[in-house]
């Protein structure tokens, strides 16, 4: 358990990472400043790449401690909600990066 809860750490880290740098990304391009504002694009792309693996990897952390033993409901439903948070946050990043 404390594996996922480390890659769950790291997956927010990254997220968080990936908003800052879009944020800058938006200010940037508003500014009319598009080098940087690529910069900041490629940078949270980057980061969002990064939370995709880390999530990849905790899936399949998951995947092989439910071959040993069925997760708690406690534990299934605190996956859940890191999972949607997860999902909606990459998906409010990416949107920005579209603006």
């Amino acid at each position: 358990m404390k594996k996922i809860a480390k890659l769950v750490h790291n997956i927010d880290r990254e997220l968080k990472l990936a908003e800052c740098y879009s944020e800058k990304y938006i200010e940037c391009k508003t500014d009319g400043d598009n080098q940087m504002s690529n910069t900041y694009k490629d940078m949270a792309l980057d980061n969002i790449e990064h939370a995709d693996t880390l999530h990849n990897m905790a899936v399949a952390v998951i995947d092989r401690i439910k071959t040993v033993y069925i997760p708690t409901p406690d534990m299934q439903a605190k996956w859940d909600e890191t999972h949607q948070k997860y999902v909606e946050k990459a998906t409010e990043i990416r949107r920005m990066l579209t603006m």
